[in-house]
């Protein structure tokens, strides 16, 4: 007798075989997909939060600075004005104004960036010379599993 070849046994053993391991696969690829998007997402705003960083501490001169704040969106920074601008009609992403110039968060895909707010913490309220300009960002986004915080602190002196 001729015993060429598989049972049919074998075949669907084998077929099953690979499609559970194509799946896993699948699966695992769909994972490192939505890492990357993550990761690109956070580099994007990381490059632009450094930007502005720089840009606001350039505001401030070595000494005699004024720093006064209205409320959680605006400062002004020795005559310069920082605001974040809300757009609730989400048709571009939240963005912060520095001196005139406008800085836009990357958008992310079709999904939106909200920017929270700009504080201001003095450190010794009753001798008003020094203080720090607390700047807080909190950026939600549906590709992004947590919201991602930025904060940064400028310190100055008057």
């Amino acid at each position: 007798m001729n015993n060429k070849g598989f049972t049919v046994v074998e075949l669907i053993a084998a077929f099953s075989i690979t499609m559970v391991i194509s799946v896993f696969l699948f699966e695992l690829l769909l994972e490192v997909k939505d890492i990357f998007v993550e990761t690109s997402i956070k580099t994007n705003i990381e490059e632009k939060t450094s930007i502005i960083s720089k840009n606001i501490y350039n505001l401030f001169n070595d000494n005699h600075n004024t720093v006064s704040c209205y409320d959680d969106t605006s400062c002004i920074v020795n005559g310069d004005n920082i605001s974040v601008v809300h757009n609730e009609d989400k048709k571009e992403n939240d963005y912060i104004i520095i001196k005139g110039q406008k800085f836009t968060i990357p958008k992310d895909g079709d999904n939106y960036i909200k920017i929270e707010n700009i504080n201001l913490s003095p450190v010794n309220p009753e001798l008003g010379t020094e203080g720090y300009l607390i700047v807080n960002f909190e950026l939600t986004s549906d590709n992004l599993t947590a919201p991602y915080k930025y904060n940064t602190v400028f310190y100055y002196t008057r």
